[in-house]
This record gives C-alpha cells, structure tokens and sequence, in this order.
C-alpha cells in the first residue's frame, strides 16, 4: 500500500537482512504485500520454493507453520495470522531455525507485539523487526499521493483522514477519484462509511481490542488530542491512562504517545467517535461538557468550544470566552482560537454576548472586511460606556481596527498606547500586545529606533506569557522593518524562522500564510527572484483585499504584483487590473490602500514613458493625495515620486528634481535605503533624458553603492530599462567604485543587457523562432511539432532561452522577450 518506491526500499532491507524478518504492524500497513513482494525477490533463482501459512492452514493444524520451519530445508515462509497459531510452538521453532540456519528465510506477520513472543530470539540479535514506524506513509508520499484528488477542499480533509495509514490512503483515493459530485455537506463519518474505511476499521481493527479498551479509546477520542491527565480527571480513576498507555505501546501507528498525550489516527478517531456507541446521549452530554471545561481551564479554547457545540451547549462557550477575554485569547492562543470560538456559538449567544461580538469583530478585521468590522465596533461603542470593565479593551479594538484598515488620522495615537501600555502594569499579555501595535505605528512613519525598541518589549511580555503567536508575528513587522532598510538577509533570516514557527504551530492560520507570503514576495522582487515571487503572490496579492494584512503587507504584496504584472502581461492589462483592486478596496473600507495602488500604478507608467515606450500619463486621471504627518512611509515614497513624475512631465523639470533631492535627504536620515534607491533612480533617469550627464552619473553612482550593500537588483531594471545599459558603462571607468560595488555593476550589466544584444547576438535564429511559438502557448510536444524537432530538441533550446534571458522558467521568458519586443 506504500508508494512503489517506499515499498522498494523495504523490500531491499528484508532481502539484505537476517534471516527471521518479523513485520509487526496494526492492520493496514500493507504487512502481507510487502511480504510477499520481498518473498518474490528471494525465490526468484527458483531454487528456494515459497510456502505461505494463512487461516486456512492455521485453523487446519496450528502447528502446520512450525512443522515446516523444522524440516530445515532451504525455503522461504510466509506466517501470516499468526495469533490463531500453536504460538508457544512456533516460538520454539523459531529459536530452533535461528540456530540451524539452514537456508530458510522466515517473515512473520504480526498485528501486535503480544501476537508473539519473540524476546530470546531477538536477545540474540538474529531477528530483524520492521515495525510501523518503517511502514508509515512519509508526509511526503501522502502529499504527493492526494494530488490526483481534484478539489483542493476534498484534499485538506483526506489528509487529516489518510494521515501515515497506508489502507486510508487506498481506500479514500479510489472513493476520492469516483466521486462526481463534490462532499462538502458531508461529515468526515459519511466519508468513512461511503469509502467503506470505516468497514475496514469495524471488522479490522475493533475486533483486536477488549471492551475496556474500546471504552478508553471512544473516550479519547471525544479530545482532538487526548490528554492523560484530562482523561483521568473527568473519569475519576487511572485506568484509562493504563490502557492508553499500553495500547501505544501495542498498536503503534494507530495510538500513539507523545509526552502526556495520545494521538489517534484520524480515520480511527471518527470511527470510535461517531460510530462506536458505549454510553446513551445524555451521559455522552455530561461527559462533553466535563472535557470541555477541563480544556478551557488548561487553556485549551478550540477544543472546549467544539465539545461544546457537540454536546449542544453552546452558552458555556461565551462562559468560556467572558473567562480568558477576547483580546487575551488572541495575543496568547492565537486568531485561530477566535475563529472556533466563533463559529461553535449560536447566533443567539453572540448577540447576548459583548465578549463574542469584540471577537466578531476582530475576525471581521482580520480577514479584510474593514467596512463590516467598523459597524460591529460602532455597535458595541454604544453598549460599553465609561465605568464599563471592558471599556479598555474596546479602545484597544478601536487602535487595532485603525491599524488594520490603513485608517489613522490622529496625531495622538501613538501617546495613547504608551498611556495604555502604562496602565496594563504587570499584564504581560496586554502588554505584549500594545507594544506590538506601537511597533507598527513607528515602523510605517519611519521611526525604526523606537519600532525595534516595541519589538523587544514585545518579545520580552509575549515570553513571559508564552504567547508563540505574537513571538511569531514580531518576526514577521521585524522582517518588514528590515525591508525598509535595505536589510534583506536579516529580512529573509526573520521570515524564514517565522515561517518554520507557522509551520510547526499554527498551520491551519491561512492568514499568517498571507502575510509570511506577501514579505517574501517583496523580498524575492527586490532580489530578482522574479519566479519566486510569483509563487508567493498566489499566496497573498492573489488573496487580497479579502485576507490579514495592514499597510506594510498591503504595500509589500501589491508593489510586486503590479510590477510583475506589467513584465507578464504589459502596461495595459496592469492597469485594468489595478484599477479594479482599487474599487475592491474601497467597497472594503481601504480607501487609503486604493490610492497607493494608484500611486504605484502611476510611477510604473511614468516609468514607462520615461523610457521611451508610450505616453502614458497624460491619460491617467488621478490626484496625488498630499503627504500628512500621519502618511506611512510608503506613502511618503510613492506619493512623493508620483508628484515628482507628474512635475516633470508637465515640464517643471527644477521643482521635480527639487522634491527628490529633499526625498533623497529625508529617505537618508529615515534609514530608509528601499526608498532613498528609488529616489536616486529615478533622479538619474530623468537628469539622463534632460542630457544632464553629471546629474545622472552621480545619482546613478550613489543608487550603485546602495544596490552593491542591499543586494537590491529587481528595482534598477524596472525604473532604468532600456537607458541602464549604457549609463552603467559609462560608470565602469570610475576609480572610486570599490571591488564590491564594482561587482555589482558588472552583474547588472550581465543580467540585464539591452535590447539590440539580446537580439542581435545572444539569440540565435532558432531560438528566436522558439521564443515567439513559445509566447503562443503550447507544450513542449506541441512546439515539436510545429517546428520539426524532438521534444529534446525544444527543451535544449529552452535552456539556452532562459541562460540568456537570465530567467529561470517559461512565463519569465515570455515576459522578457515582450519587454525586449523580441517576439513581434
């Protein structure tokens, strides 16, 4: 049942290895094919016949089996079954064989440990033991195997039910690929019975446990992940922490023991769950609550709300939630907490219930529907008036809201976190969480000092309360803090330890994978990854407005979209596109996000015109918002050089060079070298258009010295094009250019040619003649076809395509040769 290669690489170890093999595994792992595959692979000469014991030769004579490893004589055997043989016999014959080797090899099929005994044998190191662990599916081989299953829906819930369990797979696999319609209403228990799993755990699996453990098993499996000590303190005695303990130990693959914990395989616990009935209704509903109130005191909020919701006690959710505090449970147990909370409790609960609707209101901001978030919290201002306990944690909503709809307008707010951080006193929580938010607020205007400084109070309070979640989320503002600097080593160390924390602990949060997604997007830009960052926008520009972010995200995200879709796509279709995002975000309530899309789609067709393709800007009807003191810095940056643009395209070339000189100066005392690039950047290009030849060398020497110590690359194609080639060559001669900078001249020059190199001398004809087919569409057959070649032609002449293009996959090269006009 294991992949082919899985099960080759067994099957290699059981022909290599001793001559007893005893594969020890619960049913469904696939003992009795892999037995006989490596069976097949040892009398393959013929001159050793194989025998197999089964059921009907146990039942005929138990000693049948044992009997023939006596013999001695040079075969190979297959015991299966082997509980319903003479077992202390076969023990016997076994030690026997050990001794003799007389050519025999030997593979003994167990469910179990206790099916035999095999202690002296193995004492004697003569016997090797495959146990489940060598039979899991590997994550990998799950992963890879679920891909045929069309609907990515479909999939997630399979693979919680497949797990590491070879038959699971099978089984929900062939279900799976004859499903017609989709199974969205269906339960995980109609999945098991309709793929008939569930036929196979009842008659399997269930026969092999007693009665008592079958009772400890149905109560585990009411926990998502049963806790010994919950267990035994809802049930008033130690017995079921025994048994569990034990039945690890037994069943491996099937019950396994993490610390304190039991975990059950994911088709297993349905079945015991929701098909197997030991206890009527009302005490099943006594026993859920019991479990859901010792979960939610050990913190356990997620799962006291589902036992709550399945025993139809939904009202002790909100208990649940007026207990540990919406924002309390947000910074320490993380929003997905909140969402389960949420989703378990009754409409009903919610309306009666401050507590729960502050949570509404939170997943409202989280997932992007800014609008529906302000008229929850205009609601609840008006029930929670002064005096009122909650009246501090809804001004803190009201700060967090700001934040996340881009909104702040108030000088002020900055104050009023300090005077809230104040108050808080030793509330680590609520002081981890404020000082995260003032982090924000002096990362977007710019005040790196005090934004770190945040950081570490925040990492200091978020430690003292355990809270992984903001310790994960203080990676992901560091990482952005370190873009705005330039700093993208230490921004991509950030987010690569913030993504392994995601993974480990907060998998299912599709928001954290936004926002980890739309900072690596950005990195992966500035670097020149063009293919990566690719990847990433499907991850996070692709999912907004509708996904967590707030201006930094926005920003990161957005900028590389609209930058990569004018090199996939062109000019035109990025400004459709960016013009329908932006009236997305304003239905959303992020005007202020609207606008710098707009801004970022006005500097890119300035770009554009600067560099001689068309005259763009005089059809784009837009003002450019002025800078206040409460602009991020990101509007600062792309406001700034919007007027700059649209100064100098209305020919106010001094008043355009003016205000980036004072961007310039301002972005250097910012720490603000993302910005100060581009400033610099564009102040060349446009002193290189007005035959300024100083002007433009010097900015360009400057904008070279900050490349060469960021490793920002992506930038001086987009805002130079076609004018960078010649302008760099010009630079090569100067003698104050360090061996560093120097290198990273010399690569530029090397990654982005101009056009007439390219298509004069780096491409040949027929490369030519593949580049435009390509840009057509079509697979690598089709392309065969349609130009008399082998599929290993074309490939051969793709790789040439993208060295030369310096791109890595099919679409950069169609992009590449469109902005080269190389497939007219």
């Amino acid at each position: 049942m294991a992949t082919d290669g899985q099960q080759d690489g067994l099957v290699d170890r059981i022909v290599a290895g001793r001559s007893i093999v005893a594969i020890c595994a619960p049913p469904g792992f696939g003992k009795s094919r892999l037995a006989r595959a490596a069976a097949s692979r040892m009398v393959f000469d013929g001159s050793s016949p194989l025998r197999i014991f089964n059921q009907i030769e146990h039942r005929s004579d138990p000693r049948a089996a044992a009997d023939a490893l006596l013999a001695e004589s040079r075969q190979v055997v297959i015991i299966e079954d082997v509980h319903l043989t003479d077992r202390k016999y076969l023990g016997l014959a076994l030690e026997r064989a050990s001794f003799a080797n007389a050519g025999q090899r030997i593979l003994i099929l167990l469910n179990q440990p206790g099916d035999l005994a095999l202690a002296r044998i193995a004492s004697r190191q003569s016997i090797d033991i495959l146990d489940a662990s060598a039979l899991r599916l590997r994550t990998k081989v799950t992963t890879d195997m679920l891909k045929s299953v069309p609907r990515r829906a479909v999939r997630s819930r399979l693979r919680g039910l497949v797990g590491d369990w070879p038959v699971a797979s099978e089984l929900l696999r062939a279900w799976a690929a004859s499903l017609q319609d989709g199974c969205q209403s269906w339960s995980d228990l109609d999945i098991l019975r309709e793929s008939r799993l569930g036929e196979f755990i009842a008659e399997e699996v269930l026969p092999l446990f007693s009665e008592a453990e079958i009772s400890a098993l149905v109560y585990a499996s009411l926990l998502d992940v049963p806790d010994l000590d919950i267990l035994t303190s809802v049930r008033g005695h130690q017995d079921d922490g025994r048994i569990l303990a034990d039945l690890a130990f037994r069943f491996k693959g099937l019950v396994d023991r993490r610390e304190n914990r039991i975990e059950l395989q994911g088709a297993l616990r349905i079945w015991l769950r929701d098909a197997v009935e030991i206890f009527d209704a009302q005490a099943r509903a006594g026993l859920l609550v019991s479990m859901a109130d010792q979960c939610s005191s050990k913190g356990r909020l997620a799962e006291a709300a589902t036992l709550a919701r399945m025993a139809e006690d939904t009202g002790r959710i909100r208990d649940y939630a007026h207990a540990h505090g919406a924002l309390r449970i947000w910074i320490v147990h993380g929003f997905s907490v909140l969402k389960e909370l949420l989703e378990n409790s009754r409409s009903e609960d919610i309306a009666g219930s401050i507590v729960l609707q502050m949570i509404e209101c939170i997943v409202h901001m989280k997932a992007g529907r800014i609008h529906a978030a302000q008229e929850l919290f205009e609601s609840l201002a008006g029930k929670v008036g002064p005096g009122h306990r909650l009246i501090k944690d809804l001004e803190i909503v009201r700060v967090t809201l700001l934040v996340y709809g881009c909104s702040f307008e108030r000088t002020g707010d900055l104050e009023l976190i300090r005077s809230l951080i104040t108050e808080q006193g030793d509330d680590a929580a609520m002081r981890t969480f404020l000082a995260t938010l003032s982090a924000i607020l002096n990362s977007q205007r710019a005040r790196f000092d005090a934004a770190v400084a945040n950081l570490n109070d925040a990492r200091a309070q978020a430690r003292k309360v355990s809270s992984q979640y903001n310790l994960m989320f203080l990676l992901m503002h560091e990482a952005s803090i370190n873009l705005a600097q330039g700093k993208l080593k230490h921004a991509r160390t950030c987010l690569s330890e913030a993504r392994s924390r995601w993974q480990r602990d907060f998998a299912e949060d599709v928001g954290v994978e936004t926002v980890l997604a739309a900072l690596s997007a950005s990195i992966e830009f500035e670097s020149g990854r063009l293919t990566s960052a690719r990847n990433s926008l499907k991850k996070s520009a692709h999912r907004m407005p509708e996904a967590e972010a707030w201006f930094d995200i926005y920003f990161a995200a957005y900028e590389t979209m609209i930058r990569v879709n004018v090199v996939d796509h062109g000019i035109g279709a990025m400004i459709e596109a960016v013009e329908d995002e932006a009236r997305k975000l304003r239905a959303q309530g992020l005007p202020r996000v609207a606008d710098l899309l707009m801004a970022i789609r006005f500097c890119v067709c300035a770009e554009a015109s600067l560099q001689g393709h068309s005259e763009l800007i005089s059809d784009l009807a837009w003002e450019i918002p002025a800078v206040g003191p409460t602009s991020s810095w990101q509007e600062q940056e792309v406001f700034s050089l919007a007027r700059a643009y649209a100064d100098y395209f209305s020919g106010k070339f001094q008043q355009a060079q003016a205000l980036l000189d004072e961007s310039i100066a301002l972005a250097a005392s910012r720490g603000l070298e993302r910005s100060r690039l581009r400033y610099l950047l564009v102040a060349s290009v446009m002193a290189e258009a007005q035959n300024d030849e100083i002007g433009a060398r010097t900015a360009l020497r400057s904008a070279i010295a900050i490349g060469a110590a960021t490793g920002m690359r992506q930038i001086f194609r987009e805002i130079a094009g076609a004018r960078l080639t010649p302008a760099l060559q010009k630079l090569r001669d100067d003698p104050d250019l360090n061996d560093l900078e120097l290198g990273f001249l010399e690569m530029l020059l090397n990654r982005l040619g101009d056009r007439q190199s390219v298509a004069s001398g780096r491409l040949s004809a027929r490369e030519l003649e593949v580049l435009r087919l390509l840009s057509a569409g079509g697979s690598d057959k089709h392309l065969a076809r349609l130009l008399n070649l082998s599929e290993h032609g074309v490939r051969f002449h793709l790789k040439n395509i993208f060295k030369k293009l310096g791109v890595h996959d099919r679409l950069s090269a169609v992009a590449a040769a469109r902005k080269l006009e190389l497939t007219m």
